[in-house]
């Protein structure tokens, strides 16, 4: 059975569009999370720091996880229907497609085992914070664990988003 569609047909066209927006959409918008992050944790208060922080996390699974599982799924689709002897189209075997899929596994790899959980244990201390109040003597106990947290979800979002700009020039460039 061939699964392959042309290349300037209305399905693969649709399935196109639906893998550049999904990325742009999904991607595009972890690039705001650490900005909005820093300025409320520049603002020094604690409340205004963990309603951010929430509407982070609530936004992230709206429009970040879903359209960044949506991009994946996407382009794997491409393949699958290109997926033919032709050399006009795009193979499970071209170098760059390989290079592409293993960057995003290894991106929903840093995600998922690290990045996400480290997030989440960030809200949590927050919440602590907040429902203990202002603190009595000196920093909340909770404050050097958030900051040291903090540290890591900087470098986690600094290594998927160099994780997407290889993916990026992978797709673009295709130098293999």
């Amino acid at each position: 059975m061939i699964l392959a569609v042309s290349p300037d047909s209305t399905i693969y066209e649709l399935v196109v569009f639906v893998h550049i927006f999904a990325s742009i959409v999904g991607f595009g918008s972890t690039f705001v999370w650490p900005v909005l992050s820093v300025k409320a944790r520049n603002s020094g208060d604690p409340g205004l720091m963990l309603k951010v922080s929430e509407m982070i996390d609530e936004a992230g699974h709206v429009l970040s996880a879903p359209f960044i599982w949506a991009a994946g799924g996407s382009g794997l689709l491409l393949v699958i229907l290109g997926a033919t002897a032709d050399p006009a189209y795009w193979e499970f075997s071209d170098t760059w497609i390989s290079i592409a899929m293993t960057l995003y596994i290894v991106a929903i790899g840093v995600s998922l085992g690290l990045h996400y959980p480290n997030l989440r244990a960030m809200l949590n201390l927050q919440r602590e914070m907040a429902a203990a109040g202002p603190p009595q003597g000196g920093p909340p106990p909770q404050l050097v664990e958030l900051q040291e947290r903090g540290k890591k979800a900087a470098m986690f979002g600094g290594i998927l988003h160099l994780l997407f700009a290889l993916i990026l020039l992978d797709m673009v460039l295709k130098p293999f």
